[in-house]
């Protein structure tokens, strides 16, 4: 800053002898202010360009905390680490301290999470338990054993209950207390293979699959659980019949309206604000490796006749943008709308979602599972433990 003045009373002198008094003193000083304006604003956009492109040769080891000896799974949000077991639950933050833990005692946990809400359920009992963001648990049991559920950012929880030749989909809130009851015969509707509920909790969507002759046919069933639900039959706002052995595997909310079913050849994307209206039917050139839903959009990974991988990036309205031409090595795959996480037992790499690379590194243990924990910052599983990393650009001896 104490540079900037310099320069600048330097060039109003300048500026005052070589116009020879053509212009005043005050019109000179506002010329130079507004010239270094723009250059501060240019300097602001150089700096933003960099960070975008900056690219980390190391890391820094912040934390590690231990999760449990008999570790059943594991998850991450925006800024926590989900870890679970038979005998209870727990959130960490990025610096290893415990934000909330819980105990238990099921047989079959599974964990799924909405911002800082999370759900555990005993898959196949009849258990569910609910953490508020606040960490005070809350917990409520179903009458018929449980296959999936899912959780919203209040604590609504959607559960499907198998009841051998019928279903049932219910949602409950944060209390226990049953909202919607939601009734299909396998028979009639098919044997269901995903649920997902928005993050508001006020809508749902289902996939089934059911046979015709030797046809396989999937179809997505919108619900709306608020005001419009009411006036139809079983709460049923939309549904949506695939192509004959079309194969429709995942369903997922992008945001509180936007709702993506990922098929075997390609995704379709739904605007539902109330009721489900389309917005776009993709299906890429080159068969389809991998799709990956995130907050604002998919990442999509394909993959040529010579074996040669691409990623490209779908936003909320189908719109494409290529990211990579090609592809790290990696066996999986963890994304944010910011970045992907390429993961190997002892190798990651890391991309920006503009595809500059960011990180990449070599590791002498075999790890588990990287996630990212927002900024610069990670979460390493190995074994029963988790590590929390910076990444930055100082070596070895310098850190120590």
């Amino acid at each position: 800053m104490i540079y900037l003045f310099y320069y600048k009373r330097k060039w109003v002198r300048f500026l005052e002898e070589k116009t020879k008094g053509k212009f005043k003193k005050e019109e000179v000083a506002r010329i130079v202010r507004i010239a270094l304006v723009l250059l501060v604003i240019l300097a602001g956009i150089g700096s933003i360009q960099y960070l975008r492109v900056r690219e980390f040769k190391n890391y820094e080891m912040q934390a590690e905390a231990s999760l449990y000896s008999n570790l059943a799974g594991y998850g991450a949000g925006e800024d926590r680490l989900f870890a679970y077991s038979n005998d209870g639950a727990k959130a960490l933050d990025k610096n290893g301290s415990a934000i909330w833990e819980i105990s238990y005692q099921l047989d079959n946990p599974e964990l799924v999470y909405c911002e800082d809400v999370a759900a555990v359920a005993d898959i196949g009992g009849k258990t569910v338990y609910v953490v508020a963001e606040n960490g005070i648990p809350y917990n409520y049991d179903v009458i018929y054993p449980i296959v999936k559920h899912e959780v919203a950012k209040q604590g609504v929880t959607a559960v499907l209950l198998d009841n051998v030749s019928e279903d049932f989909i219910q949602l409950y809130d944060i209390n226990g207390n049953l909202r919607v009851d939601i009734n299909t015969k396998t028979k009639i509707d098919g044997i269901p293979i995903d649920i997902a509920l928005s993050p508001d909790g006020k809508k749902l969507v289902t996939l089934y699959v059911t046979f015709q002759g030797d046809a396989m046919i999937c179809k997505a069933t919108f619900y709306n659980a608020d005001e419009v639900g009411k006036n139809h039959i079983n709460n049923i706002v939309g549904q949506k019949i695939f192509s004959e052995n079309l194969l429709a595997y995942d369903v997922c909310f992008l945001n509180e309206d936007t709702v993506c079913v990922l098929l075997e050849d390609g995704f379709t994307l739904y605007r539902m604000t109330e009721v489900p209206e389309l917005i776009c039917e993709t299906k890429p050139k080159e068969p389809i490796v991998d799709l990956l839903c995130v907050d604002s959009g998919i990442y999509v990974i394909t993959e040529t006749a010579e074996k040669k991988r691409a990623l490209s990036f779908y936003d909320e309205k189908g719109n494409q943008r290529n990211v990579l031409n090609e592809l790290p090595e990696y066996e999986t795959i963890a994304a944010t709308a910011e970045e992907i996480v390429f993961f190997s037992p002892q190798r990651v790499t890391i991309y920006r979602a503009n595809g500059s690379g960011k990180f990449s590194c070599s590791f002498e243990q075999n790890l588990e599972a990287v996630f990212p924990a927002g900024g610069n910052r990670y979460f390493l599983v190995d074994g029963g433990k988790a590590q929390m990393i910076k990444l930055t650009n100082k070596t070895r001896k310098e850190e120590n």
